[in-house]
């Protein structure tokens, strides 16, 4: 192709091509206005105009535009279907299934996922792909919806299939594995939780590194389960790994930063160590009761813990409020 041919193409699909450059940079401002551009010039080939509009969608989603986005996905779904394009069509439905579960839509959400389902199953090849990732939203839909039975075995489908489909060592997959065992965690099995978790966590390490946010996730929900269930001193090794991690890392979730000193605050206090709970604590609180308030200093359902006595990190963040010296004030 000859220079002045090339020039000729770039401005001819120049809208086009601003707008995927600029979602792809994340400018959704600029994708968006580019984007709607590109949809009212020269008619396009379906697949074109269906990309030009989840493209559209995602900028507005970004955006905050929810219900314009959800419409532009809504025609590229219809635009698919009377093209009779079932890979598209499954493509759309999973973009709106993403909005629908933003607007906490869960029922919504729950048909579009059953639509996918039944789409993919129709197909000679069937996404593997995308029926591992519509699992995964459908045991959140489900776990919202009070319905945490199915929701467990939504999660254990995502793992299996996302095992099958990245192999056994890949970091979906380990996502998938990280879901399932919070899941486990969650529902008190803490045996199969840790099993899982540490099966996550070293995926993670060797995929993303020792100090990825990844792993390190993997390695709160670990100390966690092992603090529910009795094992002490596990879960001490295992949140202070933690906290030697986040000094490590830049731009991490300062939240569950403080959630770990918070649990580990707790349990040095019940080993009578309150000097260092009271040092853990004057990091954490400001954080916790600026971001979340005090229900983020509650502990975990209580599962299967052994018998004896706790201090819960809300009892440890109050003895760390009486301790402030006069006129000091948590930073907001």
């Amino acid at each position: 192709m000859t220079p002045h041919a090339k020039e000729w193409h770039r401005q001819r699909h120049l809208n086009r091509v601003e707008g995927e450059r600029h979602l792809t940079a994340r400018n959704w401002t600029e994708a968006e206005k580019h984007l709607t551009l590109a949809l009212a010039e020269r008619r396009h080939s379906s697949k074109v105009r269906l990309d030009l509009l989840l493209g559209l969608a995602e900028a507005q989603r970004k955006l905050g535009k929810i219900a314009e986005a959800e419409q532009n996905t809504k025609t590229a779904i219809a635009l698919a279907a009377s093209a009779k394009n079932e890979v598209l069509q499954s493509g759309a439905l999973d973009a709106l299934a993403e909005m629908q579960l933003d607007r906490k839509k869960y029922s919504d959400a729950e048909h579009t996922l059953a639509q996918i389902e039944k789409l993919e199953k129709s197909l000679s090849k069937p996404d593997h792909k995308r029926l591992a990732s519509s699992a995964r939203k459908l045991g959140t839909v489900l776990l919202n919806s009070g319905r945490p039975d199915e929701a467990m075995k939504a999660f254990e489908r995502a793992a299996h299939l996302s095992e099958k489909t990245y192999g056994p060592d890949h970091v979906e997959t380990a996502n998938a594995l990280t879901e399932l065992g919070a899941r486990h965690r969650e529902s008190g099995n803490h045996a199969e939780a840790q099993k899982v978790l540490r099966r996550s966590l070293e995926i993670h390490r060797k995929a993303s590194g020792i100090d990825s946010h990844a792993a390190t996730e993997d390695l709160f929900h670990l100390a966690a389960s092992l603090e529910e269930s009795g094992d002490i001193d596990g879960a001490t090794a295992e949140y202070e790994r933690v906290l030697a991690v986040k000094e490590r890392q830049i731009g991490g979730d300062l939240v569950q930063t403080a959630e770990t000193q918070a649990h580990l605050a707790a349990i040095y206090m019940r080993a009578g160590r309150t000097s260092g709970a009271r040092e853990l604590l004057t990091h954490s609180i400001g954080v916790l009761d600026r971001e979340k308030g005090d229900e983020r200093l509650e502990r975990p359902r209580n599962h299967g813990r052994a018998g004896g006595s706790s201090q819960s990190p809300r009892a440890g963040a109050a003895l760390a409020r009486q301790s402030r010296p006069i006129g000091r004030h948590p930073h907001r």
